[in-house]
């Protein structure tokens, strides 16, 4: 038997165990996230089966935002200590039991508390997957996180159409009921293909990977470099030549992804510590920019299609037409941010965002309402890969998933603060105060994570 043979054959299972990691994350992100947004069509019809007021809409999307927050901000770091398959399997029972609590709830408070469940499961599953397929290829970071987020938001559409199109046929909590038992579902390619990079296969991948020298330039050669002074611009760059400035900020060498990756003990136990670096502050910002919009109107947006003449059928095509060009172009998203940078994928998303969110505001026809939201989600497709891939490609590779529970957490954050306010924004002042307004608190986080995420330093 040759070298090569040998070779071949010790490494047969991992890499065969590594090809299913990223069609089994896919699959169950697309049930989980069905699942986590079956509820929203169902909101009319709660709200006068169980007395649910607008405002408790609003608390509603919140509670499921705050506890994604605990989650992400808390758990994550675990997912860097050889658990994320364990979190995978916790997120997908706790998705299900909120389900459950949901179908069987009599009053709006259980509603909430349902919701506050299904959060905290969707937020350590989200976390676990994420760090498993950046480190799997992080050269192709951007990419395969762009095609987490295509998943997400093709479960965005499948759940709330399905629950819409059952209303006609079932109750609200029957459609719940049976929501969670399908949930369960997504345990089969979590247990199937969730399984850790080895050290060896990783550190591989990210030191050859797809035609990204160690130079760091992409495979268009495009990535913005140093002044020449031994400074550089990390805003565009796709893959800094430290192995990213989390080891800079926490005294990592080279060798030190390669140990943390056996999720040795000396691994940090929060995320935090990554907000000593301003760019890395930067570019949490720009997630937490491009999350406000999510929170604002998620949980308002039936009630204010219904006001403006939507029926539920069309308010759930609403939600998946709006996925369907997230999920047609987060491919080519992710593949942008690889060769040119997040920063720059992410400033191309909120020239296409922005104006959109701030018409919503002057809309009184709800077919112009979905046909906005179809332009909307390209933006946002770009915006939020840009945003994730800029922290995978800034960050070391062996603390994926603290990088990627802080980003997400704080942008949570930020959901949680704008639902909580959106049921009493909309009451108050109607869709031109809840749009308005929104787009005014986007575009000026956005315009500081900008200058943050661009800043110099010396190497």
């Amino acid at each position: 038997m040759t070298g090569a043979s040998a070779g071949d054959d010790a490494g047969g299972a991992p890499d065969r165990r590594a090809r299913r990691l990223v069609p089994s994350v896919v699959a169950a992100m697309v049930l989980l996230s069905s699942a986590s947004f079956v509820i929203f069509p169902l909101i009319p019809s709660l709200q006068g089966s169980l007395g649910v007021s607008t405002a408790e809409v609003g608390y509603l999307a919140a509670a499921g935002f705050a506890a994604a927050l605990i989650a992400e901000l808390l758990v994550a770091p675990a997912a860097d200590r050889g658990h994320a398959r364990l979190m995978a399997v916790i997120g997908v029972a706790l998705v299900a039991g909120s389900l459950g609590l949901s179908a069987a709830a009599t009053e709006g408070w259980q509603l909430i508390v349902g919701r506050a469940v299904g959060g905290f499961g969707f937020g350590i599953f989200v976390i676990a997957a994420s760090a498993l397929i950046v480190r799997h290829d992080h050269r192709r970071s951007g990419e395969l996180l762009g095609r987490l987020g295509a998943a997400e938001l093709a479960g965005i559409a499948v759940g709330p159409l399905a629950s819409g199109l059952a209303l006609t046929f079932a109750g609200p909590s029957a459609i719940l009921a049976v929501s969670a038992v399908v949930v369960l579902v997504a345990l089969v390619p979590v247990l199937v293909g969730f399984r850790e990079a080895s050290a060896s296969t990783a550190g591989g991948r990210a030191r050859g990977g797809h035609g990204h020298p160690r130079t760091g330039t992409g495979a268009g050669g495009d990535a913005t470099r140093g002044d020449g002074d031994g400074d550089e611009s990390i805003g565009d760059d796709p893959h800094p030549r430290t192995g990213g400035i989390a080891a800079g900020v926490l005294g990592f060498d080279g060798t030190d992804a390669d140990r943390s990756l056996r999720f040795g003990s000396s691994a940090p136990r929060t995320s935090l510590d990554l907000l000593r670096s301003p760019r890395i502050v930067g570019i949490v910002l720009l997630y937490a920019a491009v999350m406000i919009p999510t929170g604002a109107y998620d949980g308002v947006w039936p009630r204010f299609m219904a006001d403006i003449g939507a029926d539920p059928v069309l308010t759930a095509l609403s939600y998946a037409l709006f996925a369907v060009p997230y999920v047609l172009v987060a491919g080519w998203a992710g593949r942008l941010a690889d060769r040119r940078g997040g920063v720059s994928a992410y400033a191309r998303g909120m020239l296409i965002l922005l104006p959109i969110v701030t018409l919503y505001g002057f809309v009184a026809n709800p077919f112009i309402a979905t046909g906005m939201g179809f332009v909307e989600s390209t933006g946002q497709a770009l915006a939020f890969i840009g945003a994730a891939a800029a922290m995978a490609h800034a960050v070391d590779p062996a603390r994926a998933g603290s990088a990627q529970g802080l980003l997400r957490g704080i942008g949570l954050g930020a959901a949680t603060i704008a639902a909580a306010v959106s049921g009493l924004a909309y009451e108050s002042g109607g869709a031109l105060l809840l749009f308005g307004g929104t787009a005014v608190a986007v575009a000026v986080i956005a315009a500081v994570g900008l200058l943050l995420a661009r800043t110099r330093r010396a190497r």
